[in-house]
């Protein structure tokens, strides 16, 4: 099956958090990685574990755990990290694993992500949908570095980057 921009965006890989499937947009995704060493970060919260380099830019790394507040994976458990982009916005998420690749019928519609939300501990969560015979959480990607947090973390990649120089 070849991908048309419309099956594209209702297309999702699923990314696995313990016994739970959590889905990121296919059409973000730019490259799967497993566990790879990231740079930690200073000031940041405690869910944006640090940055990764890729050519000309740095992306936070974004522990999917922390951010949705479950209990951390046993000490030498396995992780994957998909490098998402997302406008001019990179971002790596850390998973315990990435699942497949599914078609939700949803599309994927870029929401607003400036301002606050009245759901702010919610806001990374754009729906629900089944595949097969499981319950899928769809991650909002603009969400998962949350607005407020935002101004933070770009300025301690800036800071370390520069550091580093």
């Amino acid at each position: 099956m070849s991908d048309t921009p419309d099956t594209l965006r209702t297309r999702y890989l699923t990314l696995i958090l313990g016994d739970d499937l959590y889905a990121v947009p296919l059409g973000a995704v730019k490259e799967i990685r497993g566990s790879c060493a990231s740079v930690a970060l200073e000031g940041v919260p405690p869910y944006v574990v640090g940055r990764l380099d890729q050519p000309g830019v740095a992306a936070p790394v974004v522990d999917l755990r922390r951010r949705l507040d479950m209990p951390q994976a046993h000490a030498g458990a396995p992780s994957v990290h998909v490098l998402l982009e997302r406008g001019k916005r990179p971002l790596v998420v850390r998973a315990d694993a990435v699942a497949d690749v599914v078609d939700l019928g949803i599309p994927d519609e870029p929401g607003t992500t400036e301002g606050p939300d009245a759901r702010a501990d919610l806001a990374w969560l754009r729906g629900a949908a089944a595949a097969a015979d499981r319950m899928v959480l769809m991650l909002d990607v603009d969400q998962l570095v949350a607005p407020a947090d935002r101004a933070a973390v770009d300025a301690a990649i800036a800071a370390d980057r520069a550091r580093a120089a």
